[in-house]
């Protein structure tokens, strides 16, 4: 007996690499596209044909920078490191609703960033035993820091003695960066996340290090002889320059990104991923804040007069227009980007993703096909399943989206849920009436 197809006619293509097309009919069979061809199919007795009627079917979506746990904790005193929020059970039932929220947003594949407790290994797991319904997933380590960095949560409670740090990792020279790299890894990570600079979004760039190199190196070279990637939180050039040299896969924010920083990052090969979503909610909520009435509550954990906070959201500020130019320099010299953002915070839910790509494409000026290739098939490359993931050509892997306009055209109409999901050839959901036989 032939093996039963599903046969998309009657709709636009939108395959990741050029622009849309009409009148081309993709053929899927068991978990790969078998054909693209333009005009009809002919079809057989054990066939689906799905009539699209003008829709869209486009790759499955890639969320580059998930953090599964971040979502809502209640109201009351803050956890003192980030990822002390609430429980561990508590942020892993945030997790199992994150995750199939992602999946039905239209992001069949997610890389992790950061998280508590091995939490990112764990949905990992529950997705592959069918516990948790979700899409590829890559699991983060928790997030290295040096001591005394600025994402180090203990700077302001030492006296605490925490035990738990929460997402972070406390380590200092290579043999530490070495053991731990090896450590989460092992414990089933496809990404060390690692923090070398601070700023992005609450306040301007650091220009320092808070990484070494040797600390760098010993990371990457863990990383890659296991097949791994390595992303770092890089919002100075200093940074950006450190880890294109180092051979980090993705610098995150890269914020002071200019034509040096380029010319490294294209020689090295890597990923861009600019999360400017988070910069511009922080800002919208700071300019409108009524700062003579009470303190600004987002800073660096250190009191500051008002005199202070607001040379702080004024260098914020200064470095938002800079990066919405460097940025579109950057994309228009090469430098491969990828869409994420530290999404889970109230001011950007999960599920709010496609208000990122808004900003790239309505305030940053950037053609919504260039972004809508960003978020499929840049993270094809990225996850190093380029042959498998991120376009529609014969022989990938049939992660598909049917959706209701044309993003190319606007891109806000990814906002609405797309009409169809499959992965691997399956339909995940199906929300419309299509003309089937």
């Amino acid at each position: 007996m032939a093996e039963s197809r599903i046969i998309f006619s009657g709709g636009k293509l939108l395959d990741g690499l050029q622009a849309a097309r009409e009148g081309v009919s993709v053929v899927v069979a068991g978990k790969r596209i078998a054909a693209i061809e333009e005009g009809p199919v002919t079809s057989g007795p054990q066939d689906r044909l799905v009539e699209l009627g003008g829709r869209t079917l486009m790759p499955g979506m890639v969320q580059g920078h998930f953090h599964a746990c971040f979502g809502p904790c209640g109201v009351g005193q803050p956890g003192p490191v980030l990822g002390l929020e609430a429980s561990l059970p508590y942020m892993g039932m945030l997790a199992a609703k994150n995750v199939p929220t992602a999946l039905h947003c239209g992001f069949t594949s997610l890389i992790g960033s950061s998280n508590p407790g091995g939490l990112d290994c764990s949905i990992k797991d529950a997705i592959t035993n069918g516990v948790v319904e979700g899409g590829r997933f890559l699991a983060c380590t928790s997030e290295f820091v040096t001591s005394g960095a600025p994402e180090d949560g203990t700077n302001r409670s030492w006296f605490m003695e925490l035990g738990n740090l929460g997402l972070i990792r406390r380590l200092d020279g290579p043999q530490e960066f070495r053991q731990a790299a090896r450590e989460e890894i092992g414990r089933g990570c496809d990404v060390v996340k690692l923090s070398i600079s601070g700023g992005h979004g609450t306040s301007a760039a650091q220009e320092y290090c808070n990484i070494r190199d040797d600390e760098l190196r010993a990371v990457v070279e863990v990383a890659h002889d296991r097949g791994k990637l390595v992303r770092v939180h890089c919002p100075s050039k200093v940074g950006i320059l450190a880890c294109a040299r180092n051979g980090v896969d993705i610098i995150d924010h890269a914020d002071r990104i200019d034509a040096e920083c380029v010319d490294a990052i294209l020689e090295a090969d890597a990923t861009v991923l600019p999360s400017m979503l988070w910069n511009a909610r922080f800002l919208q909520i700071a300019e409108n804040w009524d700062h003579d009435a009470q303190p600004f509550p987002i800073g660096s954990g250190f009191p500051e007069v008002r005199d202070d906070t607001m040379e702080r959201l004024r260098g914020v500020r200064a470095e938002y227009d800079y990066t919405c130019e460097a940025m579109v320099a950057a994309h228009e010299a090469g430098v491969r980007m990828l869409t994420g953002d530290d999404f889970g915070f109230p001011m950007m839910p999960h599920g709010d993703y496609v208000s990122e790509f808004e900003i790239y494409v309505k305030e940053l000026g950037i053609p919504a096909l260039d972004v809508i290739g960003w978020a499929t098939r840049n993270g094809g490359q990225l996850v190093r399943r380029e042959g498998d993931l991120g376009t529609i050509e014969v022989g990938q892997l049939a992660d598909l989206l049917v959706v209701d306009g044309d993003p190319s055209e606007d891109i806000s109409c990814l906002r609405a849920t797309p009409l169809a999901i499959l992965k691997d050839g399956e339909f995940i959901a199906k929300r419309w009436s299509a003309t089937e036989a």
